[in-house]
């Protein structure tokens, strides 16, 4: 799976939402907000294919959380981005 081209992150007030680039109309209705590691991954894996195993491996690496919580973790942050179409196969 790899995230969708086209959307960035951007920081408004204390936010860091996702928004789709040069588009006029966007639905604020559907404003996805992260967290700072969501948004590490986000940044760390634009561009990239990947795995659910792999961004484990990432976090595990990163803030030494034990595999099992960030296999849990993954699965949570892959399904939101999944609900909000921000994956493709």
């Amino acid at each position: 799976m790899r995230i969708k081209e086209g959307y960035a992150i951007k920081h408004i007030g204390s936010e860091h939402v996702i928004i789709k680039q040069g588009r006029v109309g966007v639905d604020m209705t559907k404003i996805i907000s992260f967290n700072p590691v969501s948004e590490w991954l986000w940044e760390k894996l634009a561009g990239c294919d990947f795995t659910g195993n792999e961004v484990a491996n990432l976090l595990v690496a990163q803030y030494g959380i034990d595999a099992e919580k960030a296999a849990a973790d993954v699965d949570r942050w892959i399904g939101q981005l999944t609900e909000a179409q921000l994956l493709e196969a």
